[in-house]
């Protein structure tokens, strides 16, 4: 990281406003007196307001370029994350959907796997499915969460509004799915698509776009439900 280059280039009014914004903060209540590890936010908040370190930098990034352990880049990005909107309950709702349309399947189509770089969307998801009575997986690595089809399906029910429960089970049946409970006709359609995805993949896990298909129905967007999932129901039988 080139310090120098970073504030060469970058905006004066903007330098000016983020190091007021950290002076002040390390100066209160008195010159000295924040802790260690407050002083640390502090300073990456600066690196982000000036540019020199990217708001949207990967967990792997900051650990090469700030020279920290991955640990470390993990519990600074969670504490900033919990400051600015660990509150706001509907923004990771919605940042739990973005990962979700990019959900990538297991080996026998019965699992997601999912990647999520934020430790807070992380931990709310963890958390939502808690809520729905399942347990997820994150032994292998702590960005990447493994959670069953019928978890996912719990999930998503708590994610759409519940009012259109009834709209989106009506779509996927039409598409091919066997009536039942909005539940299993969920569960039936992540397992065909898994199945789709996974072809003669093996014991691998894959990436497969699914956001065309999961994305209709966490918008609840019907007709665009019943003829992306056509496709799926057709191929699984």
């Amino acid at each position: 990281m080139d310090i120098r280059q970073v504030i060469e280039a970058a905006d004066d009014g903007r330098i000016r406003e983020h190091l007021i914004a950290f002076l002040t903060a390390f100066t209160q209540p008195a010159f000295g007196a924040l802790p260690k590890r407050e002083v640390e936010l502090k300073v990456f908040e600066l690196l982000r307001g000036i540019g020199a370190v990217d708001e949207k930098a990967s967990i792997y990034s900051l650990m090469t370029d700030l020279r920290i352990t991955r640990a470390k880049a993990t519990q600074m990005l969670f504490d900033l994350e919990v400051r600015s909107h660990g509150g706001d309950a509907a923004k990771l709702d919605n940042a739990i959907c973005e990962a979700l349309r990019h959900t990538k399947f297991a080996k026998d189509g019965d699992y997601f796997v999912l990647e999520i770089e934020s430790p807070l969307v992380l931990a709310h998801l963890r958390q939502r499915i808690r809520e729905a009575g399942h347990v997820s997986d994150t032994s292998f690595n702590t960005s990447i969460v493994r959670a069953p089809v019928g978890a996912v399906a719990d999930l998503i029910s708590k994610l759409v509004p519940k009012d259109q429960h009834g709209n989106i089970k009506q779509a996927l049946v039409a598409a091919g799915a066997k009536d039942d409970s909005f539940k299993g006709v969920l569960v039936e359609a992540f397992k065909s698509l898994g199945s789709k995805a996974l072809g003669g993949a093996g014991d691998r896990v894959i990436e497969f776009a699914a956001d065309k298909f999961l994305d209709p129905i966490l918008s609840v967007a019907c007709d665009a439900i019943s003829e992306q999932w056509k496709s799926v129901f057709h191929e699984d039988r």
